[in-house]
């Protein structure tokens, strides 16, 4: 597997669609205790960057420490992402869990709760479809 820096839009559209999503107010709830308060701008910035500083710190594992300079430059700045819908948002979260996912990445407590974020979104998802409400209960 190749790994790279995911794009700031990446990590923007998943922080701004989690900021701005009325049907999960619990899982805001989840990141305002480990810290990031998605109500404030500056909880949004510090989600980004922490996501962001993830995405290097597996570079860096990955390959050669310092590597992720001679990928793209190190100036993540969060920015307020449309509106997207969920369903993009979660690609773009699934990307960037992708990315941080050799290594022991995945054992930080950021990326389990990203992939929380993930299931849940999926969940929605899937559970929105005309054809989930068609299915046979049982």
């Amino acid at each position: 597997m190749s790994a790279f820096i995911v794009e700031d839009k990446t990590i923007n559209k998943v922080v701004t669609k989690l900021a701005y999503d009325r049907d999960n107010d619990w899982q805001k709830r989840q990141f305002k205790e480990k810290g990031y308060d998605l109500e404030t701008l500056e909880g949004k910035n510090k989600l980004g960057l922490a996501m962001f500083c993830l995405n290097i710190r597996e570079i860096n594992m990955r390959y050669k420490n310092g590597q992720a300079e001679d990928i793209r430059p190190l100036n993540y700045k969060f920015i307020l992402e449309g509106n997207y819908p969920k369903i993009s948002a979660l690609k773009s979260l699934k990307c960037w869990l992708y990315q941080c996912s050799e290594g022991d990445c995945d054992k930080s407590e950021l990326y389990k709760l990203m992939d929380d974020l993930a299931n849940s979104w999926a969940y929605d998802i899937v559970t929105s479809l005309p054809e989930y409400d068609k299915a046979i209960w049982g």
